[in-house]
């Protein structure tokens, strides 16, 4: 079930509610009060962990990385014949 974040105007107070998505929250949690609660947008966020296969690929772009870096170095120290 999602967890939501609501607010209650009569007691100032937050707290967090696991109900369903087409549900809505009446009741404060807090101090009882009825039709006092507005839920608070969160931002959702979802992560995925990293495979190895990925983990080698930043790796080799980070060693090529320093590798171009040295030769654009290189490249604008040299003198070329007209």
């Amino acid at each position: 079930m999602p967890r939501y974040v609501y607010a209650c105007d009569h007691c100032d107070q937050e707290f967090q509610v696991h109900h369903g998505m087409n549900e809505s929250l009446e009741l404060c949690e807090v101090c009882g009060e009825k039709d006092t609660t507005h839920r608070i947008p969160q931002m959702t966020s979802i992560s995925k962990p990293q495979s190895k296969e990925g983990k080698r690929i930043e790796e080799a772009i980070e060693e090529n990385r320093e590798v171009f870096k040295e030769m654009h170095k290189d490249a604008r120290n040299q003198t070329y014949d007209n």
